[in-house]
């Protein structure tokens, strides 16, 4: 089959710490309710989150049971979990001298077993790819730290589908967000704009013009209608064609990084966000309702009415993230 390197003309288109140890900082709900868990039962699904060397962790809810998920792999590139929780993906570095291997794994949560499995070798003949699970579980989006790789989208055995190189003959960045949107749309950043591109990814369309000095860490909520990213030092969120958008968290601090709830109906956010070494970022996870109102999420100061740390059963501090994060 005849690859499909796309160059994409966009439309421009409008209508579109202190973290103290007291039960009362600390507690994510309360007592226990009377069976037996430790978060409110309308908080579902599973935290997982990188956190130094103890690899990927992952955090039960509502139970707040919290237990390793992928060991500490400096091969590791990155991973993902599809919308349903029931596959994971790897993404590792395989390369051997002169040859720029890696390595994409489709797994079985459940028990394990190896649902799709290939070796990936992008034009830039990068070593630092990465891949995320379209909603349908039938492709992936591959970005790459090499310019000329651009985006990549791939069948999930591998099979190319197509490539997006840049943006009106600008290319793509590497650290610009790339998303996966409803039906196989993608959602990217791209300088001071927010784009979406449908299938077959030849062209798009302009979600929103960004006029602010600092934003980052766009996240879309599984349903596809709303988006969430850091601007300045605070989270906002927005509606899908960039309309409503509203500052949702505070503190004397800076939040970042947040995720959605598999159901939209909460945020985790990254709260006193902070960087560690030239490369390295950490923060203490939150939940906050997504409701559209104003949450303190301070480390020092009270916090809002609705605020909930994330605290794994049986321990007495915030979780702490370093590296990816994602609510599935």
């Amino acid at each position: 089959m005849k690859k499909l390197t796309t160059h994409l003309f966009i439309a421009i288109c409008f209508f579109l710490l202190l973290i103290g140890c007291s039960k009362e900082n600390n507690d994510p709900g309360g007592d226990e309710n009377p069976d037996g868990m430790l978060y409110p039962a309308t908080l579902k699904g599973t935290i997982y989150y990188d956190w130094a060397t103890e690899g990927i962790l992952k955090i039960s809810l509502p139970d707040g049971t919290g237990s390793s998920f992928i060991p500490d792999d400096s091969k590791l590139n990155n991973f993902d979990i599809s919308r349903d929780g029931k596959l994971k993906l790897t993404v590792v570095n395989a390369s051997t001298l002169g040859q720029y291997d890696i390595r994409f794994t489709i797994s079985d949560i459940s028990n394990g077993s190896i649902v799709e499995e290939f070796i990936y070798n992008g034009p830039g003949l990068s070593a630092y790819c990465k891949g995320y699970l379209s909603p349908d579980n039938s492709l992936i989006l591959v970005t790459s730290n090499e310019k000329e790789d651009g985006l990549t989208v791939l069948k999930r055995n591998g099979e190319f589908v197509a490539r997006i190189v840049d943006i009106n003959g600008e290319r793509l960045g590497f650290n610009e967000a790339r998303l996966w949107l409803p039906n196989n749309n993608i959602v990217i950043t791209h300088g001071k704009y927010i784009i979406r591109i449908a299938p077959p990814y030849t062209s798009g369309t302009l979600i929103k013009e960004m006029d602010y000095e600092n934003w980052d860490e766009l996240t879309v909520n599984q349903a596809g209608t709303q988006l969430a990213l850091q601007i300045a030092n605070h989270i906002y969120t927005m509606d899908i064609d960039g309309s409503n958008l509203k500052q949702v968290t505070t503190s004397n601090f800076k939040e970042s990084v947040p995720q959605f709830s598999p159901d939209g109906k909460h945020l985790l956010v990254g709260s006193e966000y902070k960087q560690t070494g030239p490369f390295g970022y950490m923060w203490y996870m939150k939940i906050i309702p997504n409701d559209g109102k104003q949450y303190n999420v301070d480390p020092i100061e009270p916090n809002s009415p609705g605020v909930i740390p994330v605290v794994v059963r049986g321990e007495d501090r915030i979780a702490a993230a370093g590296g990816q994060m994602m609510w599935r």
